[in-house]
């Protein structure tokens, strides 16, 4: 368990990516420190985020969250949903 956190939940690094580079829109930089409450669908609120944002961008968004170590706890890569037009595209 992180140093700053309550029983239960744990703090992690967490950031959003599309295409290779860390998402920013309207100057936001998508990352940040995020604190998960550990058990089954953990990281359901990163997969919500990816999914917004994937929405937005109209292309796949990848979320990854590392612990308070520094080692791997999670990543996923989601897709925007059918008629999503990429903003890169325009």
């Amino acid at each position: 368990m992180g140093p700053t956190t309550r029983p239960g939940t744990d703090e992690y690094d967490t950031e959003l990516r599309a295409g290779g580079e860390v998402v920013v829109i309207g100057g936001m930089l998508y990352r940040g420190r995020t604190v998960l409450v550990e058990g089954p669908g953990m990281f359901e609120p990163l997969e919500r985020w990816a999914k917004g944002v994937a929405e937005a961008l109209g292309e796949p968004v990848t979320w990854r969250a590392t612990d308070w170590k520094g080692e791997l706890a999670g990543r996923g890569t989601v897709q925007p949903g059918p008629g999503a037009q990429s903003r890169r595209a325009l």
